[in-house]
């Protein structure tokens, strides 16, 4: 598939206008894991529909807004929230702060 056939899958995928923003598409993936991150939707599917979300999510941010890493927002606030923690923190996962 070319670059502008999956551009347009992407966003077809994630419901976003051809001139949509980067905002624009947070807030539609954010609606969308709500409805089919697996946790919450019980369908056999919902894991399947989830990760095609993820995948055309991190593809857009990078190809059309050259965003490289889509969750660099959460990685930064999970080190401040929870930092060194044993539990929760980036000590026992084995990353570098």
């Amino acid at each position: 598939m070319s670059r502008n056939r999956n551009v347009d899958h992407a966003k077809k995928l994630l419901g976003i206008p051809r001139n949509g923003t980067a905002e624009d598409m947070k807030k539609n993936y954010r609606d969308l894991a709500k409805i089919w991150h697996p946790d919450v939707n019980r369908e056999n599917d919902a894991h399947i529909k989830m990760q095609a979300i993820n995948e055309a999510y991190a593809f857009l941010m990078k190809e059309e807004f050259g965003i490289l890493d889509p969750w660099e927002d959460y990685n930064r606030w999970r080190r401040r929230q929870y930092g060194n923690d044993p539990i929760w923190g980036e000590l026992l996962s084995g990353r570098k702060i």
